[in-house]
């Protein structure tokens, strides 16, 4: 497998959680701080946002490509929903430091909520296909490959629709299979269906704690959890064999999945309620109980040690599980 890590798996420790507020990191990991973290574990890639870089200017473009390059680390770039003007300087920031792949979104809808997006989901998606239709041209010339995340709002036939309409061999998907259970689809099935489109994968993992509107995923350690990372990585050689495959241990704030409301299903289609019985399935064998405490350190407001210790811990316990299923093998860490 190609391993690499997220910056997101340290949204606190990279200032990009509570970012503004009393709350904020008092020194924030840079891009660097995560290369040395990703090569003393044994990692190939690091995928980080166009925030965490300073500005993108050549010289300093240049400076860290240098540095990548003799690290042996891969870089994954993510952006933020597809805004044209913003892209259009991100596309060729992303070329020059060897970036291949670039995570973009398709809205800042969060936990399967898409009733409340501007002018309907399907008329937003429309938007975002002329959006990347305009910006393919730009990708082609670049050598980008624009991947459009399943981040929390899309389900695999959106993804689908986007690809088949923009078309050419510069979009793709970048697919994490607990933001699948976010929209009420089974990691698995997403998987499968997406399959030649995807692009990049983030690894996550997750534990269910049931509420009375429906469910909350709370982030933990690759292993810890619902998903079954031998299964996952079995259909992934099959079906995406080259892809890099980031740590993106989840947000710190716990994502409450609201279906058993009438409102959470506002912009979604009708579906045969069959198509859920996996999903539905996998959340059943991994249910919490009903009144154990689901919140993170950060939602109970612990100290920024705590915080720190965490993530720190997190991380190091996913990479002690990925060698433990041989899934990596560098023993750097």
């Amino acid at each position: 497998m190609r391993i690499g890590v997220s910056a997101l798996t340290f949204s606190y420790q990279c200032g990009l959680l509570g970012q503004g507020t009393s709350r904020e990191v008092s020194h924030p990991m840079t891009v660097d701080d995560l290369m040395v973290l990703a090569s003393r574990a044994g990692l190939q890639s690091v995928e980080f946002p166009v925030a965490m870089l300073p500005d993108l200017s050549s010289d300093r473009l240049d400076a860290l490509h240098a540095r990548l390059i003799s690290s042996g680390l891969i870089a994954v770039l993510t952006s933020e929903a597809v805004y044209v003007p913003h892209l259009e300087q991100v596309i060729p920031a992303a070329a020059r430091l060897g970036v291949r792949v670039l995570r973009v979104l398709l809205s800042d809808a969060i936990e399967g909520v898409r009733g409340g997006v501007s002018g309907g989901w399907e008329a937003h998606i429309d938007e975002m296909i002329k959006r990347l239709q305009h910006l393919r041209p730009l990708a082609e010339q670049y050598n980008v490959c624009l991947a459009v995340e399943n981040h929390q709002d899309a389900r695999s036939e959106d993804l689908l629709r986007v690809c088949a309409e923009v078309g050419g061999d510069h979009i793709g998907v970048a697919f994490d299979p607990v933001n699948a259970l976010i929209v009420a689809e089974d990691p698995l099935t997403a998987l499968e269906a997406l399959g030649a489109h995807i692009r990049g994968i983030h690894l996550a993992d997750y534990l269910v704690y049931p509420s009375d509107e429906g469910y909350r995923l709370v982030r933990c350690a690759l292993g810890e959890g619902g998903m079954d990372f031998r299964v996952f990585f079995d259909r992934v050689r099959s079906i995406a064999p080259n892809v890099f495959c980031q740590i993106e241990l989840v947000s710190h704030n716990a994502r409450h999945v609201r279906l058993l409301t009438n409102e959470w299903w506002e912009g979604y289609g009708p579906r045969d309620v069959r198509a859920l019985l996996p999903m539905l399935r996998l959340m059943a064998q991994n249910l919490r109980i009903l009144d154990d405490d689901w919140r993170t350190p950060w939602e109970r407001g612990a100290s920024e040690a705590m915080i720190k210790l965490y993530e720190d811990q997190q991380f190091a316990d996913s990479i002690a599980y990925l060698r433990s299923i041989g899934a990596l093998e560098r023993e750097r860490f």
